[in-house]
């Protein structure tokens, strides 16, 4: 059953957006029912959708015991959005109601067509996730510099890291599997975290849930200038996330040649006084 965008405009969760942009929302979302005593999340499954309370109650379970009970407004199964790995908990109806209901796929082809409202959907849906993510005392905390490029930009990257070796050679690196085996390859420089580049989020591997949860320093992505905006979207999505998380982007050589410079200053700053001049270059 398809959700009409009055009951996403009841919600709080969407009290920044705009009544067109909830009504372009809408047509991603579907209405579901459920009764009392239904496992609607199940504990182990591998998560592909999220939902929104939209009336009823539900208990979370964690070992046969309620661990939390969410009502109108509150978000399901948010977490595998940007962690890709199995749900958790079980989610349980405590009375009858209604969810609504977008697929992590859907998500995807939202921001593909509606950039600025995609990208701010994904900010509003994963803001608790992303939280929670932040308290695990067991999460990657590794800050990464994400290395990107169309192929015809390849060349240039290879170049630019081959003329600051020293620099990634102590700065953790992500970058697809591709750009990672090239980069080994022709410049030796080792990538830590392989990502999914052309999904934004795409669980652990989306270069969009990295950047959320705090693991991306920096990102480098060299694009082609003169190619249309609708050839490459993830690219679009990807500025307004940092935009939004205040995270340095550079598109071409000269500003990834400033973000290098700024996080040389910044690292040899942050450096103890006694530290050897010679570890400080």
């Amino acid at each position: 059953m398809l959700i009409t965008n009055n009951l996403l405009l009841e919600l709080d969760l969407f009290r920044s957006f705009y009544t067109e942009e909830v009504q372009v929302i809408s047509e991603y979302f579907s209405c579901h029912k459920f009764f009392e005593g239904q496992v609607m999340m199940r504990k182990g499954e591998v998560g592909t959708y999220l939902g929104i309370i939209i009336s009823g109650e539900v208990k979370i379970i964690d070992d046969e015991k309620v661990i939390s009970t969410l009502t109108q407004g509150d978000i399901l199964g948010e977490i595998a959005l940007i962690k890709s790995s199995p749900r958790t908990v079980d989610v349980v109806a405590a009375s009858q109601g209604e969810i609504a209901i977008i697929t992590f796929d859907d998500i995807e082809k939202l921001y593909c067509q509606e950039c600025n409202i995609g990208v701010k959907l994904i900010s509003v849906l994963t803001e608790s996730a992303v939280q929670r993510l932040l308290g695990d005392k067991h999460r990657d905390t590794s800050e990464y510099i994400a290395l990107l490029a169309r192929e015809h930009k390849m060349a240039e990257l290879v170049d630019f890291v081959n003329r600051h070796k020293n620099f990634f050679s102590i700065h953790a690196i992500a970058a697809t599997a591709a750009t990672g085996e090239v980069l080994e390859q022709q410049t030796g420089t080792m990538v830590s975290k392989i990502i999914q580049a052309e999904h934004l989020m795409a669980g652990d591997q989306g270069i969009g849930s990295l950047l959320l949860s705090g693991n991306i320093q920096a990102i480098i992505c060299l694009r082609e200038p003169l190619a249309p905006i609708k050839e490459q979207p993830e690219l679009e999505a990807l500025s307004r996330l940092s935009d939004m998380n205040q995270v340095p982007l550079a598109t071409n050589i000269s500003t990834a040649e400033a973000i290098v410079h700024y996080l040389d200053e910044y690292q040899l700053k942050s450096l103890p006084l006694n530290t050897p001049e010679l570890v400080r270059q």
